[in-house]
């Protein structure tokens, strides 16, 4: 299985403080302050550091928009949707997505979900995108936050999950019912479609019901991302989480 390259000062940073045995080497390609306690942090980990050319840090991971540090990590371990279940699921909020296949996309929805507090996210194994270089880079560490659970049939975990007690709600701009006044509970799965077909037909007629984000202007939808986002923004505004961590997300660099 291919490693994974991840880059930038702020995943660097969460992969070596979150799972440092998931990672095999770094690579630096500048000097500063920021660069200097990531070394350190690596040496503490025990995880070995590899000074190189910044032209040769742009040709190992394809892009320029790495300031200067990548780390090589194991390949990624998705998480089994059984052992998320029997952690409970009372106050739980987990988001689906449907044939999601932009990886820009996927690394902003991961961002978000690690931002609200969200306890999964769940991918299938076709049909959407995986967890790549650009995902990661994009999440900007929320891949150390956020278990990512990969399954072959969407529908049928939907009903996993509805068995488990979950209401499956599905973002849908044909839907009649405004996100702000649906009738939603916790536990909840929410369900982003693909970016330009929206939720598949068994998808849809498996949600629980379905909800609009309403426009207010003269666009009608937003991208999946965003609509991600602002979803979830009402779901903390409606159910605030009470279990915050002490670990803070960084800013976007």
């Amino acid at each position: 299985m291919k490693r994974l390259w991840i880059t930038g000062i702020h995943p660097v940073e969460e992969a070596l403080k979150r799972r440092p045995e998931n990672v095999c080497e770094i690579w630096v390609a500048r000097k500063g302050e920021a660069i200097d306690e990531i070394i350190a942090t690596a040496k503490i980990a025990g995880v070995p550091v590899r000074r190189v050319s910044r032209d040769k840090l742009h040709e190992r991971v394809g892009h320029k928009k790495h300031q200067g540090v990548a780390a090589i990590i194991r390949r990624f371990e998705y998480v089994d949707l059984e052992s998320c279940l029997k952690e409970g699921v009372e106050e739980r909020i987990l988001l689906l997505l449907d044939s999601v296949e932009d990886p820009q996309n996927f690394g902003s929805i991961l961002r978000s979900a690690a931002f609200f507090g969200v306890d999964g996210v769940i991918i299938t194994e076709h049909r959407c995108v995986s967890v790549t270089d650009t995902v990661s880079k994009v999440s900007a560490g929320a891949l150390s936050h956020v278990p990512v659970i990969r399954v072959k049939n969407l529908v049928k975990t939907m009903d996993k999950l509805k068995e488990a007690g979950f209401m499956i709600a599905g973002l849908d701009v044909h839907a009649n019912e405004s996100i702000y006044t649906a009738d939603l509970s916790l536990p909840l799965a929410l369900v982003v479609g693909n970016e330009h077909k929206g939720l598949r037909r068994l998808v849809r007629e498996h949600c629980d019901l379905r909800v609009i984000i309403p426009p207010c202007g003269k666009i009608d939808s937003l991208n999946a991302a965003v609509s991600a986002a602002v979803a979830l923004a009402e779901m903390r505004r409606r159910w605030p989480i009470l279990r915050v961590s002490s670990q803070k997300l960084p800013s976007q660099p």
